[in-house]
């Protein structure tokens, strides 16, 4: 018996049917879980730009400083969207990565009287850097809402005595995925105190690395915006008993240990970033590198014409 040798093209229409018959249909309760994980997927993305909608709605309320003064309007006017050039390249500090899951991005920043003069340049600056990061995580996912959170740490110095509304260090907000919350804390900053050259840096590291609430599988960064160098000549490289230069030449009169802070901050994973308006904490860099990777970088920050960062003038009569 001759069998009938079947076309190409028969043979091809042949396996189509079986692997058509082969494929599996979904049951009834297996298309009811899709249909239920496809609708919490919309509700909860419907809720997230509910929230988005109210932040921006509370975007143009007014801003106050820290005293409860309003603030300048010619200092909200800055956007940050305006400049195309990056402050920083966030695909770099993230490495590339492809899944993103959490990023909590810690501002520490020295707010004495010294740093006046370059205080609005600093807050357009910070603004910029955290524009690049929301922008840079957009790229990676469609909802960003709860993968990035801002927060700000301020520090000024050890002897406040007779300085209204002061502190020594001070969390001005928590981490936080609501930007507008981070914002207005940011704007309302202002620079008072500090009587020598060294500043409470390791009272501000302190709060930043072991009391901000770092979420644990989150990449983690603290942008450093510092104007004068630590108390205590272990960390600061300088021996000259000056105490116009530091008062503290042991170190925090807190108790809070440089060595331990950055121990920690190694321990936690946190990625750390020096920037240094001048030249004035290059020894200081070098001895936190021996505990820590530092990425250190110096910025050029023009003082504002009329702003004075001497701190002998009387703080109180000077927002």
């Amino acid at each position: 018996m001759i069998e009938e040798i079947k076309s190409e093209e028969e043979l091809k229409k042949e396996n189509e049917l079986i692997t058509l018959n082969q494929k599996i249909i979904p049951t009834e309760s297996e298309n009811q879980n899709q249909n239920e994980q496809t609708k919490t997927q919309q509700t909860k993305k419907e809720e997230n730009k509910k929230k988005q909608q109210q932040q921006q709605q509370s975007h143009d309320k007014t801003f106050l400083d820290e005293e409860g003064n309003l603030l300048d309007p010619n200092d909200l006017s800055y956007n940050s969207e305006e400049e195309t050039n990056s402050v920083i390249i966030f695909d770099m500090e993230l490495n590339f990565v492809q899944k993103i899951s959490q990023v909590d991005i810690v501002f520490l920043l020295d707010t004495t009287k010294s740093i006046k003069p370059y205080l609005k340049g600093i807050k357009r600056y910070i603004r910029k850097l955290s524009f690049d990061a929301k922008k840079s995580i957009s790229h990676y996912l469609n909802d960003d809402y709860d993968v990035l959170k801002f927060g700000l740490v301020c520090y000024r110095d050890h002897d406040q005595e007779g300085i209204d509304n002061s502190y020594v260090s001070k969390i001005l907000c928590d981490l936080n995925e609501d930007y507008n919350i981070f914002r207005q804390a940011l704007y309302g900053i202002s620079c008072k105190g500090g009587d020598d050259t060294c500043e409470a840096v390791a009272d501000g590291l302190h709060e930043a690395v072991n009391l901000i609430s770092w979420r644990e599988e989150s990449i983690k960064m603290i942008y450093h915006i510092c104007g004068g160098p630590c108390h205590g000549s272990e960390f600061n490289g300088v021996n000259s008993g000056d105490k116009k230069f530091d008062n503290y030449q042991d170190g925090c009169p807190c108790g809070n240990q440089i060595k331990n802070i950055l121990k920690s901050l190694r321990g936690k994973y946190i990625e750390y970033n020096l920037i240094a308006l001048d030249d004035s904490l290059n020894n200081m860099a070098d001895k936190f590198s021996k505990y820590i990777k530092v990425e250190f970088m110096e910025i050029a920050i023009e003082p504002q014409e009329g702003i004075s960062g001497d701190q002998s003038q009387n703080d109180n009569d000077d927002n």
